[in-house]
């Protein structure tokens, strides 16, 4: 990733998801709106999780949020990835503000400006690796439309399904 990316500016979204959180049968979800950087191979992405961070006790909605920076525990997340490939680092947001200004379900739009976006490099368990590299994003707005993954099971019994999550957890899997 480079060091810095000052105004990346309108990004269309490479991925843009509605999944369910494991194990609430489709009632809990989460969020996930990736886009390429310009002029690298770079992503980044950001994920909101119903119920986490700025969503304790909610469901994920419009509004500015600080990004929250523990992974595993938050609901404002924002993940990058320096390469695709055997080679790549991921990176993990350590400051920043994200706006989300349209989140909806399959078919609706979703959209997210990025504010002084700050990032860490992050190991295979997602810590900081020690003197490892930074990056900034400055600012960009992804936006895309809703594509909902696995089922919106209710587990009726009457074949419906019961929500899967179906959806990879790596950055632009």
């Amino acid at each position: 990733m480079p060091a810095t990316t000052s105004d990346a500016g309108a990004l269309t979204a490479t991925k843009a998801q509605m999944c369910n959180v494991s194990g609430s049968m489709g009632k809990s979800h989460w969020y996930r709106v990736a886009a390429t950087l310009p002029g690298s191979m770079n992503l980044v992405q950001v994920e909101l999780w119903d119920g986490y961070g700025a969503f304790a006790g909610g469901t994920v909605k419009t509004g500015s949020f600080p990004v929250d920076t523990t992974f595993g525990a938050c609901g404002v997340c924002v993940r990058g990835l320096g390469t695709e490939g055997a080679t790549s680092k991921e990176y993990f947001a350590t400051g920043g503000t994200v706006n989300v200004t349209a989140v909806g379900g399959n078919g609706a739009p979703i959209s997210a400006m990025l504010s002084n976006i700050t990032f860490a490099e992050v190991d295979a368990t997602h810590k900081a690796v020690s003197n490892g590299c930074t990056a900034s994003v400055t600012s960009a707005q992804l936006a895309g439309t809703v594509m909902q993954v696995g089922g919106t099971g209710t587990g009726t019994g009457t074949g419906t399904g019961g929500g899967g999550g179906a959806c990879a957890t790596g950055v632009g899997d």
